[in-house]
Parts: C-alpha cells; structure tokens; sequence
C-alpha cells in the first residue's frame, strides 16, 4: 500500500496543475474581431432588407452566423472573439454604433436568446466574448431628441474640437447625439443597461466605443459599478490616440486595457515599403507612459474597422503579402493582447470606411497568410515568454530588426528583415543564456541554428519568423510522457527489490 501510494504521489506531482481561480489575464488571449452583419450570414429569415453588396447598408449577416464559425475562429488560434454591437439600431447602422434601443437586440442580427447561445456555446469551444457597447451617444434622429421626458439627456448640439477635452467630451462626435452623463438620470440608466446586459448574456467583457469621449469621473463610476458586480470583467476602452500619456488616464478611470494606435502607426510607418524597420520597437519602450505594471495593458493591431485594410484597396501582390505575413508575426509577438480583424487572415482587401468592412470570403482567400496565423497564434498560446515576457531590442535599423521575449522556460527571438537577405549573429548571452538549443523555428524565409554560444540567423528578403531557445534538456525538461514512464519504472523497480528482499529474509 505504501509503495502504491508514493506511485501516486510521484504521477500527481508530475500532471499539470488544475484550473486556477485567478482573474482572466488578458495577455494571454488572442482576440478575433468581428463585424456581424460582414461574417456570415447564418439565418436568411432574419435578412429584412438587407440588400448584399451595398456598401453602407445591412448585408445579412447575424449572430447565428458567428455561431456556426465558433470552430473556425478556434481553429485560427483564437482565444476570445469581438463582437460589433447588437443593439437595436437607427436605419443604416449595419455597423451597431447608431443606438435606438440599448435594451433590443436588432432584430437584423438575432435576438437576445440568440445572444445568448452564442455566449454559452462560445464558452463550452474555451471562447470568451467581448461586446462592443455605445455609450457616448445614440443614432442620428433618436426619437428622444424630440421627447420632453429624455430631452435634458443630451448636451447640446456643438462640433468638435479635438485639442479641447471639454470639447471632445461634449460635444457631438461625427454629428451623433452626444449623451449627457452628468445628468444622474443618464448615468443610472448607462449603468443599470451594462448591469443588465451582462447579467443576461454571460459575456466577459466589454469593448467601450468612443472611450475618449467620455469624461473620466463618469467612466470611473460606471466601470466601477461593473466591477462591484463582477470583479473579473475585463473593460476594453477606445481611445482614438497614438499617445500613451493620454491614454494613460483612461486606465486610471477604470478600463483595463486601450486600444494601442501608438503600436498601429508604428506598423504603418515600419512595414511601408520604403519605412524604417527600427520603428517597430518604439512601442514598448514608449509603453512606460502607461504607468508602471500597466505597460501591457494594450489591445494591439494592425487594421480594424475604423481604418483601412493593412493590405490596402487593392487584392495584394507577392511584396504587399510578404509585409502582410511581417505584420502578422510582429502582431503575435508584441506585448499585449493582440486583435485580429476577421478577413485579415486571408489578405481580404479594403480601403477607407465602409471598404475596410467587406464581406467575409468563406472560399478563396490566402490559405498561406492564414496558415500563418493558425502557426503563430498557436506557437503564442504554447509559449509564456511570449504573452507575458519581457520585451528586448537585440538590433534595430531601417532594414532589420531583432527582439526577444524572456519570462518563460524558452527564450523567443523575432527578426524582420528589409529588402536585403541578411546573416544576423546573436550571441546567447544577449539572451542571457550561458548555452542553448534551438527548439522552433517558425516564420516565413527563415532559417536558424545554434553554434556554440551564437544563434546565427539567415532572412530571404522581407522575411519574418521566430526563434524558440531553451536551455539543453536534461532530466527536469523530460517531456510529461517520458517522466510518468520513469516514475512508475522506479515504482515497479521499488516492488520489485522489496519482494526480493522479504522472499530472502523467509529463507532465511
């Protein structure tokens, strides 16, 4: 029995640890981003007068749409998916950002019971959901600017002035009906709708348009609700502004994380065809301007439906695909939480808004820029160092850049390279290793190999990978498999001398 018991003991010791009840850390998700009246279209009795093909107007896809790819969006590599509001919406808004009804599902997408089995079905794939919510303001002609009850829930009618915060706060963005959340009534009603919301769908987070928009103190006292209820809620804010200072004081009221334009314009600049490379590692350092320990608090990517297409108007030739290929490594290999905007795995073109928010092609489309994505979504999910290490600038030049992230039992070293093949040396104690073995490589035109105390790299042109390093294997870096079998081979080895001895003690 004791014999039995200490082969118990060893086996546990050795099996993954279970669920742990710590708060979701959002570093560790990939987020796929998706607009649902562009996805699929899942249920035709639900298209009314969606008319497909018109740019500026619903086009039929819905919520069961989005259910019926949960396994594909998995598939990808994907951990969570963002969804485009669904609110009830004013005429045009196929987009969800013209609220009517906060409290309706429109009806173009679904219904709330669809929702819902989104959100449960989504949960059982290992899938978290991110809602988009609008409450800055409501859609052009709302019927309340014209209801004497609500007519005191609006600030007045002013443009913006965008190096003005009182302004911006006040005043109506893009002509919209800016909400008045000083007046208590709209602040009680903005938190009982968010309360509601999330009690009824079970989603874990929420996406906050027009974040900027909003003045801080309501922010603070509307997120702050959410988090007395639900502690572990992760609030996603929209902050329209490359620079972190700003952004910063958008984390002290509450979000838990912003959308990274400073990382956007960086891969903009960096990945241009006649860009500097170098500034690909500008986004880290500049990070520091968050606040400390909130460094990562940044949804990174490199298109959304707010802007164009990385790839542009046009369908990509082969040097627009290998930068395309170069973003996509750079977006899995950053600190932060990366989105992924649907289409964007397979080159989907598209220019400025509505064009950014073409219809999902279901066939056709780039298999090898998706393939990228399921490897380097995946290799990210495998490796700590990765979503939750260090960042270090290893060379930086206008046509090369190298970086590693530490934090996990490999080290990984991400290299872009420019127009020229490149032969890059990385001595390992750069990587603060004494000596290594190369375990991965993956990327597009790369090749690497460890000779001695060097990682010495080889880039076709425009090429992109990365390098995973880790100390030479001994007996602690055994894979799982190899130390059960060792385990209970000294189990069986222990019974086996202990029947041997007590057979001797007989005899004699």
């Amino acid at each position: 029995m004791n014999t039995f018991l200490a082969a118990l003991v060893v086996v546990a010791s050795l099996l993954p640890a279970g669920p742990s009840a710590a708060p979701t850390d959002w570093r560790d998700e990939a987020i796929y981003m998706v607009m649902t009246d562009r996805f699929k279209n899942g249920d035709p009795t639900n298209d009314l007068d969606s008319v497909p093909g018109k740019a500026d107007w619903w086009q039929g896809g819905d919520l069961q749409g989005v259910i019926d790819e949960l396994d594909y969006i998995k598939g990808l590599g994907m951990t969570a998916i963002w969804i485009t509001p669904v609110a009830e919406q004013m005429g045009e808004g196929y987009h969800g950002y013209w609220t009517r009804d906060p409290y309706k599902i429109d009806p173009h997408l679904g219904d709330m019971a669809k929702l819902q089995e989104l959100v449960r079905t989504a949960h059982t794939k290992g899938l978290k959901v991110v809602l988009d919510v609008v409450i800055n303001h409501l859609g052009y002609g709302h019927p309340w600017l014209t209801d004497d009850e609500h007519i005191r829930w609006f600030h007045d009618l002013c443009p913006i002035n965008f190096a003005d915060q009182k302004s911006v706060e006040d005043c109506w963005l893009a002509g919209l009906p800016d909400l008045n959340t000083e007046n208590p009534s709209v602040r009680r009603y903005l938190k009982t709708w968010a309360l509601w919301l999330i009690d009824q769908t079970g989603v874990d987070g929420f996406r906050v348009d027009a974040a900027r928009h909003l003045p801080k103190e309501f922010l603070l006292d509307w997120t702050g609700a959410i988090k007395a209820q639900h502690p572990g809620f992760w609030i996603l804010g929209e902050v329209y502004s490359s620079g972190y200072r700003y952004q910063s004081g958008f984390l002290d009221a509450g979000v838990d994380a912003v959308t990274d334009f400073q990382t956007y314009d960086s891969v903009r600049i960096g990945l241009d065809p006649r860009g500097n490379l170098g500034q690909l590692t500008t986004s880290p350092s500049l990070a520091a301007d968050l606040g400390t320990g909130r460094e990562d608090a940044r949804a990174i990517f490199i298109d959304n439906h707010d802007v164009p297409r990385f790839v542009g108007r046009d369908v990509p030739d082969a040097a627009t695909k290998a930068r395309l290929e170069q973003a996509i490594v750079y977006l899995f290999t950053m600190p932060g939480t990366p989105v992924l905007y649907y289409g964007t795995e397979v080159a989907l073109p598209g220019g400025p808004d509505p064009d950014d928010r073409r219809p999902m092609p279901w066939t056709g489309g780039d298999e090898d820029v998706r393939q990228l994505v399921r490897d380097v979504a995946t290799l990210r999910q495998a490796t700590p160092s990765l979503r939750q290490g260090s960042f270090d600038e290893v060379q930086s030049e206008r046509g090369l850049v190298v970086y590693d992230r530490r934090g996990g039992p490999d080290v990984a070293v991400i290299a872009i390279n420019g127009d020229e093949t490149r032969s890059v040396d990385v001595p390992l104690a750069k990587l603060g290793l004494d000596a290594g073995v190369l375990h991965r490589t993956m990327g597009p035109g790369i090749s690497g190999s460890v000779d001695g105390k060097t990682l010495r790299v080889t880039l076709a042109p425009r090429a992109a990978g990365v390098f995973l390093l880790g100390a030479a294997p001994d007996a602690s870096g055994l894979p799982l498999w190899s130390l059960l079998l060792l385990a209970v081979a000294v189990v069986l080895l222990a019974a086996v001398v202990t029947l041997a001895r007590r057979r001797f003690l007989r005899r004699a």
